[in-house]
């Protein structure tokens, strides 16, 4: 009886087990299918924000880019001084806002995965590139900047790692005003794997260890700086993202009071072919009052573009499309010199044969400048090949300037 007894308790307790691990199981489930939703539902938040902000950004470049040809068509030599100062104030303004509107659209374009276009480069000459550029920045700022290169090779996407590089040398500036920094490249090996360090030297006031993680996270400023106060603090998160999506690692050392020091670490490659350089447009073909024609289907910008080229002293015309630029210059005795041609805001490819047969009707050969949303794609490949020089949107006028030739 007492056995029997003993039994039906294990029993019992047998079953109460059974059903609690039911019961917990059957929870966990409900939890787990409430916790895939909630992920399903932030992950749909966040695109539907990260699609927002690029295309608000985009949207915003639009007219920004407009009001930015409009102030530099601008001249100043007939105004007072005051009026000067404050077309030079509306500049200064336009610039900064161009910075922080670029900041918004890398952003944005990294959370939607940008495929990067992996190639063979020569890192040596693009960091003598980037270092040479910073220059006449380094001298306004008082600022020490040396450059140390040896010849390397590496598969990257180089426009991107210009990126990176870029931003990083743009927040030493931020830190080292009046000291100095150091461009330099180095190789190591790591598990007898050959590696490249492309490392920025800084002399400024160091990160503290605290803070050596969140730096590259989005929005995040230590400190305001003369260089740029009005900064969003995405200039390191840029960096992380690109050296994510390219597999280059990046790290940080610094000490406070010591300075700092960042890197990028690529894998060694051997030396491939030269690659193609964008073809150059020809000093020839440039001459006192140009003739340029304009290709642009949105109205504000190639309004822009006729007063910054007018105020250069050329006779522009503008047109909606390759199309209609062909059927008016074949009907007309006019004949372009030169062609600008926006590429970022058309519904669909440019018509090269369109371009062809308008370069065919030039009698002195036609300068061509193509405007592009990236210049690492094959697209642009394809229009320097043809003959294009490119420019990466937004427009500089003083890039424009300078492709179209001294003489203008």
């Amino acid at each position: 009886m007492i056995i029997a007894v003993i039994i039906l308790l294990l029993l019992m307790a047998l079953g109460f087990a059974f059903y609690r691990i039911q019961t917990l199981q059957i929870a966990n489930q409900k939890l787990s299918a409430e916790a895939e939703e909630l992920i399903a539902s932030s992950k749909k938040s966040s695109a539907k924000k990260t699609h927002f902000l690029a295309t608000a950004s985009h949207d915003l470049q639009q007219p920004h880019q407009a009001l930015g040809l409009f102030l530099a068509s601008l001249n100043t030599e007939t105004l007072d001084l005051e009026n000067t100062r404050i077309i030079n104030k509306a500049k200064d303004a336009h610039e900064t806002t161009s910075r922080l509107l670029n900041q918004l659209l890398d952003i944005s374009r990294l959370d939607i995965a940008e495929k990067p276009q992996l190639q063979t480069i020569a890192l040596h000459e693009l960091v003598h590139a980037i270092g040479m550029k910073f220059l006449p920045v380094a001298a306004c700022y008082g600022v020490e900047l040396r450059i140390r290169q040896r010849d390397a090779y590496a598969k990257t996407d180089a426009i991107m790692l210009e990126r990176m590089i870029t931003n990083i040398l743009l927040n030493a500036f931020r830190h080292a005003r009046h000291s100095n920094i150091l461009l330099s490249m180095r190789k190591i090996t790591i598990d007898d794997n050959q590696k490249w360090r492309i490392e920025i030297y800084d002399s400024g006031t160091g990160i503290p260890h605290d803070k050596q993680e969140v730096i590259f996270q989005e929005f995040t400023k230590l400190s305001k700086s003369e260089l740029s106060p009005s900064g969003l603090g995405l200039g390191l998160a840029i960096v992380q993202r690109l050296s994510n999506l390219l597999n280059h690692p990046i790290g940080l050392r610094s000490e406070l009071g010591r300075g700092s020091c960042f890197y990028i670490q690529l894998d060694a490659h051997e030396k491939s072919q030269e690659q193609s350089a964008p073809i150059p447009i020809s000093d020839s073909v440039i001459r006192q009052r140009l003739k340029v024609a304009v290709i642009n289907e949105n109205e504000m910008l190639s309004d822009s573009l006729h007063t910054l080229l007018s105020s250069w002293g050329c006779q522009v015309k503008t047109y909606p499309s390759s199309y209609k630029a062909l059927q008016e210059i074949q009907e007309s005795s006019w004949r372009p010199d030169a062609i600008i041609v926006d590429g970022t805001l058309s519904t669909t490819p440019i018509d090269l044969t369109d371009i062809a047969e308008i370069r065919a009707l030039s009698r002195q050969g036609m300068a061509m400048v193509m405007i592009v949303e990236k210049t690492n794609n094959i697209y642009v490949k394809q229009v320097q090949d043809f003959g294009f020089a490119v420019m990466a949107s937004p427009i500089d006028a003083k890039l424009l300037r300078e492709l179209l030739g001294e003489r203008l």
